[in-house]
């Protein structure tokens, strides 16, 4: 056994997205993983024994005095290692107390604060434990992608393609849209298996287009379609989705990872870091800059 990055990263995303029904399962489930798959790790052993040295600054916090997380890098990895394994082993709701709590805002609204505040810290702990990992194979790490093109998938929202294809241009990498390109005389089916060669990726932007009898909205179904090619050519790794607005995820593509689009952009990070997690070569410092 062996820590797979993706993996922790589907459970982080978990706690990224919860609410009160799913943020303390969702911990939970991370630190069962941990601890079923981690074997002889010096550095997730050392985590683990950490607690013992924020017992002064969790009773400060529960006597309401001021908290800070500390100037100390290594320390305020292990601070929030240390919070979140105390939801994992459900001896506190560390979001519902001190300086997050407060009887006029939700409890959805603690845990978002929560997260913003030690979220970071923790995967960057994690990243540790699993860098350490002495199981750890070349296989489990992302080989270089050859290739720059990035095939974008996308309905009616013609804003958000033209975001999306910004931000890829810089980064240097290439977008493919389908009607962007020539027919050649070719059905939709041709051009799309056609145009898809030489793809080593997907963004699959999801808009509520279609307003259903009942209300709802959903994606255009080209759209579906061609998410359901891209999965059996590339795989799930490779796919990316986009969620913009109220639009139902069909219950096929379930277990497909997604970003949700936001207008402060947060959107493009966390887009372009996946993208970098399965090899294709990205200068995140560069990218910042340019925003």
């Amino acid at each position: 056994m062996a820590l797979r990055d993706q993996q922790i990263k589907f459970f982080l995303e978990r706690i990224d997205r919860a609410d009160y029904q799913t943020f303390d399962s969702s911990v939970q489930q991370l630190f069962k993983y941990l601890e079923k798959e981690v074997g002889d790790n010096p550095v997730y052993k050392e985590y683990e024994e950490s607690g013992d040295k924020w017992v002064e600054w969790r009773l400060k916090l529960k006597l309401g005095g001021g908290w800070s997380i500390p100037d100390d890098f290594d320390k305020a990895k292990s601070l929030a290692y240390h919070l979140y394994k105390l939801i994992a082993d459900q001896r506190e709701q560390v979001y519902k107390i001190g300086f997050l709590h407060s009887s006029s805002q939700s409890v959805n609204k603690n845990i978002n604060e929560f997260n913003q505040s030690f979220l970071d810290y923790f995967k960057q702990a994690l990243e540790d434990i699993v860098n350490a990992d002495p199981q750890i194979t070349e296989g489990n790490q992302a080989n270089p992608i050859m290739g720059n093109r990035i095939f974008i998938i996308h309905g009616h929202d013609n804003e958000l393609k033209k975001e999306v294809q910004l931000l890829l241009s810089r980064v240097n990498l290439n977008d493919i849209v389908l009607h962007e390109q020539p027919d050649k005389g070719r059905t939709i089916i041709d051009k799309l298996i056609g145009e898809s060669e030489g793809a080593c990726y997907v963004i699959a932007l999801l808009s509520p287009d279609d307003e259903l009898a009942d209300g709802t909205s959903r994606a255009r179904q080209n759209v579906i379609l061609e998410i359901g090619y891209f999965l059996g050519k590339l795989g799930k790794e490779k796919v990316r989705l986009l969620k913009k607005g109220k639009v139902d995820i069909p219950s096929d593509l379930q277990g497909i990872l997604y970003e949700v689009y936001d207008k402060d952009g947060a959107w493009r990070i966390k887009l372009l870091k996946e993208m970098k997690a399965v090899g294709i070569s990205i200068d995140l410092d560069s990218v910042i800059k340019k925003f």
